[in-house]
């Protein structure tokens, strides 16, 4: 077994050990022992799981660049943000934000970033190590990627500004100010997700995912990719917003008034990805990529959590409610 992927696998395990033992219950002890088994637990098991097959994977020598492998991994990942989605959005805004986030994804992707890649010569082509492609030419899992990728943005983004409330409806009203506020945060969503793509791109193309129709100085890569990898984000971020602005809708705490830290499930997410991808890295043997990733993904991980637990204590001082 390759040691640096072992190491890799405990390190995720006490990662989930801290998600885990973080979460703590103002209920009676025999009272949470009784709970149904629910949605916030099944998240947790998903990611569990994930890290069981990241071990298992490694065992059998099976690499992250076989096809069913990184199917497999995308499938779980998706599971967990949808349910953590429908706990905090609801289900019709759950449903209409991975419409949004499919569909802009799949856009830029199908027309070369709206045509300005072809401009700039940073195109890009994809293999077929991924599976079946849309039209023989994106393939059909690539913007459930990015689906995956911006969900957590949204909500890490969200945590940051602290606009994740404990009721649903919403009284913001749409003004120039919110316009410039909420394109801003567009921009720090996009931010958060392009500090994963500085260890994904490199490991996929290492891999034999894509290639790039001319060289870039980041290793490889052209420096135009992040500037899509910021915007689509960004764009996706504004439409839901003003989605979110018309329904009058808000993004919730998991546990409503209660305020659970299971919401901070989509960090947990947002770091396994990156560990998947640190394995990838090293068994692709462009470990060398993973400092620069590492930076940006830890800051922005470690400012949402952070983040979290200022506004939890400052919407505690207005009730007595707990967290849990």
């Amino acid at each position: 077994m390759n040691p640096h992927a072992c190491l890799g696998t405990n390190v995720y395990y006490l990662c989930m050990c801290f998600f885990v033992t973080y979460d703590t219950h103002t209920e009676p002890y025999e009272d949470h022992l009784m709970r149904p088994f629910d949605s916030n637990i099944i998240m947790l098991l998903l990611l569990i799981l994930t890290g069981l097959y990241l071990g298992i994977r490694q065992i059998l020598s099976l690499p992250l660049s076989n096809t069913a492998v990184m199917l497999s991994f995308i499938v779980l990942f998706f599971i967990v943000v949808v349910l953590h989605g429908w706990k905090t959005l609801g289900t019709r805004e759950c449903l209409v934000f991975f419409l949004f986030a499919y569909s802009i994804a799949l856009l830029y992707e199908y027309t070369d970033g709206l045509g300005f890649g072809i401009l700039v010569d940073c195109t890009w082509s994809y293999s077929g190590v991924l599976g079946s492609k849309i039209l023989g030419k994106i393939p059909l899992v690539i913007p459930l990627v990015w689906s995956i990728f911006m969900y957590c943005s949204l909500t890490m983004t969200n945590i940051l500004f602290r606009r994740i409330r404990t009721t649903r409806a919403s009284e913001e009203t749409f003004s120039l100010q919110w316009f410039g506020m909420t394109l801003g945060m567009g921009i720090v969503a996009g931010l958060i997700t392009a500090s994963l793509d500085l260890l994904i791109d490199p490991v996929m193309v290492a891999m034999g995912a894509w290639s790039w129709s001319a060289e870039g100085p980041y290793f490889g890569i052209p420096l135009w990719n992040y500037e899509g990898w910021i915007e689509i984000p960004a764009v996706t971020f504004v439409c839901y917003s003003l989605y979110l602005l018309v329904v009058k809708k808000n993004q919730m705490y998991i546990g409503g008034e209660n305020r659970s830290r299971y919401t901070l499930v989509v960090v947990a997410v947002y770091l396994i990805v990156f560990l998947v991808y640190g394995v990838a890295a090293i068994e692709e043997q462009v470990a060398h990529v993973i400092p620069w990733a590492m930076i940006p993904v830890v800051f922005f991980s470690g400012i949402v959590i952070v983040q979290f637990h200022r506004s939890v204590r400052a919407e505690g001082k207005k009730d007595s409610s707990s967290i849990i």
